[in-house]
């Protein structure tokens, strides 16, 4: 499921960066930050350590902003308001939304896509919605511009959790994470770029960024811009030494960011290869008729970070798992199916409107994801496409 795509040239890169003496965040980690902000048309990108720390510093600063300028968001947003999410999604999507006591609602998905649609949010929408946290499944950008356009009329704040689709473009043709008051990207082993391990948050608002400046580093005033959160005693505090909001050490390196510019610049073409990969196992599946891809029809806007497959029953999936493991290719459920049938759905304080989510059971039910190398060679994909035929006829 995960491949190394790093070469010489980031080896290099680490090199000179150890070279320096210099490995915590520093310069590499501003022109990093830069480069994905140019790269996206956005002002403002923050490294962090992970994708699941861009998902907790964009939603806390969210959430931050509506205590200190509630006059720069739509509506106010207090603990006990609802968020919504879809219920086919990643534990990092949920937790900062319990952190900050707001009350998740899950909504369920499109099987075509695996993303929530407006109808899909629009069904569990109450008085207390005050946020959508929106998640483009595997680089999937479907109903994302419909979603930007359905919170913005109903004034609630949208973020967008773009973990696995750097990349994607929707079909207004904007890129995945310009869409959102904030939006997060990882930049995991296994993802289109990696950092190893990494994320970053995207933003175009000062305010949005302040904050997530500060949460990465303690809460501290270092770096931040704006007078809205600097407001205190320079006579009694020293302003090296001032922190304006609670916050968190989830800060990058050096080293992180030197491998993630030159990954960056790789990934136009990685990005391609993924397309053209994905493009031959839809072809290689076409005539068995009892397995999906989802995303297929928009292949070229799809930034295909796995291969979703959706068979045609859990019996079916099951025969199909033990055949492609056996062929030597590895499979993962689909992230995490329904996150209603998982564990720790028991600790969530679920609201009365709270509706079961018939098509995320069938991805829990139906649903594999398997490996997809950018760097694979016709050798290496023959024999997934071959796999793939069996386990489709199994």
């Amino acid at each position: 499921m995960a491949y190394n795509t790093m070469g010489p040239a980031e080896a290099a890169a680490i090199a000179e960066v150890v070279a320096s003496g210099r490995m915590t965040q520093g310069e590499r980690v501003t022109a990093f930050e830069a480069a994905i902000a140019a790269r996206h048309g956005v002002k403002h990108a923050i490294l962090v350590n992970s994708g699941s720390s861009a998902n907790l510093i964009a939603i806390e600063a969210a959430f931050h902003l509506a205590q200190l300028r509630p006059d720069l968001l739509p509506q106010p947003i207090q603990r006990g308001d609802e968020a919504i999410i879809q219920g086919l999604n990643w534990p990092s999507t949920l937790t900062p939304i319990l952190n900050r006591g707001l009350r998740p609602v899950f909504c369920d998905i499109d099987l075509s896509s695996l993303n929530a649609s407006v109808e899909h949010v629009d069904a569990v929408r109450t008085d207390r919605t005050r946020m959508v946290v929106a998640v483009p499944v595997l680089g999937n950008p479907s109903h994302l511009e419909e979603l930007r356009d359905y919170c913005q009329a109903n004034k609630l704040v949208l973020i967008e959790d773009a973990c696995e689709s750097i990349g994607a473009v929707t079909e207004r043709g904007n890129a995945v994470g310009t869409l959102g008051l904030a939006a997060s990207f990882s930049f995991y082993f296994s993802h289109h770029i990696t950092t190893i391990e990494g994320g970053a948050v995207i933003t175009d608002d000062p305010h949005i960024a302040d904050l997530c400046y500060a949460l990465r580093a303690h809460g501290w005033s270092r770096g931040l811009q704006l007078e809205s959160f600097l407001a205190f005693d320079k006579t009694a505090i020293d302003e090296r030494f001032c922190f304006v909001i609670p916050g968190y050490n989830v800060r990058s390196t050096d080293l992180n960011a030197a491998i993630g510019l030159v990954q960056l610049e790789r990934l136009d073409g990685m990005l391609e290869a993924r397309r053209r990969i994905a493009k031959g196992r839809a072809a290689a599946l076409a005539d068995t008729n009892r397995v999906a891809v989802p995303g297929i029809d928009i292949l070229d806007r799809h930034s295909w970070m796995t291969t979703p497959l959706l068979f045609s029953d859990r019996a079916h999936r099951d025969r199909a798992k033990q055949s492609l493991e056996a062929s030597g290719v590895e499979t993962r459920p689909i992230i995490v199916g329904n996150m209603l049938r998982h564990p720790l759905a028991r600790l969530l304080d679920l609201p009365a409107h709270q509706p079961d989510l018939p098509n995320c059971d069938e991805v829990f039910d139906r649903g594999l994801m398997i490996g997809l190398s950018p760097i694979a060679n016709e050798e290496d994909e023959a024999v997934v496409q071959e796999a793939l035929i069996s386990a489709a006829k199994a």
